[in-house]
């Protein structure tokens, strides 16, 4: 706080009592003006932290979402085979030859600078088409979290079906059972890629240009 003093000298005028209160008033205005000046470079030094630590964050999204696309491809290829086996066997009643594979891995898409910006009074500087695109972008990454925790339930439950037979001489009953479980993951997955497929269009495509891949903060 800047405090303002008045001039020492005895009032005696009204002119005297003019300056008097002109010196006040000018001197309450400037300090004021800057206060508000220095809240205004703290407040942009602030948005423009929140963007750079949102920047890298999405950076590793980016590297992230490849990461996964990929581990789906594999996954969607290894519960087809499943299927297919599964349907073999139950036609032939023949034992299952190969292994079925449920095994799978998907990696957490971070959002710690996200979760740091919304404390720390950061979005409230925002302007609101950035302010909302952020929103959408955060919100799609955790439906996709969402997403793959219900697929990981369902291929949990398909392959604990699978392991109590691992000769692959599964009962009729199991079989149905597989193949019901198989197929629920399909589909749990088949909604995960489709909301990956968002979250991509949105990193690469969407929003202020501190969201594009490859940006660098001024």
């Amino acid at each position: 706080m800047l405090d303002v003093h008045a001039r020492h000298e005895a009032i005696h005028t009204w002119k005297d009592f003019l300056i008097h209160i002109a010196t006040i008033a000018i001197g309450l205005l400037i300090a004021i003006g800057l206060e508000q000046t220095v809240e205004w470079m703290h407040h942009r030094h602030q948005l423009r932290e929140a963007r750079e630590a949102i920047s890298i964050e999405l950076e590793q999204n980016r590297r992230i979402l490849q990461m996964n696309l990929e581990q789906v491809g594999k996954v969607r290829s290894e519960l087809d085979r499943n299927m297919a086996m599964l349907r073999e066997h139950r036609l032939s009643h023949s034992p299952v030859t190969l292994n079925l594979d449920y095994a799978w891995r998907f990696f957490r898409t971070p959002d710690a600078a996200w979760q740091s910006v919304k404390q720390n009074g950061s979005l409230g500087l925002m302007p609101y088409e950035e302010l909302k695109t952020n929103v959408y972008g955060y919100t799609v990454f955790g439906n996709v979290m969402d997403s793959a925790i219900a697929f990981n339930t369902a291929v949990e439950v398909a392959g604990a079906i699978a392991r109590c037979s691992p000769d692959g001489n599964l009962s009729p009953r199991d079989t149905d059972e597989l193949i019901t479980a198989t197929s629920d993951a399909q589909g749990k997955l088949a909604f995960t890629a489709k909301l990956l497929s968002f979250e991509g269009m949105g990193l690469q495509q969407g929003g202020p240009a501190y969201l594009r891949p490859g940006y660098k903060a001024q």
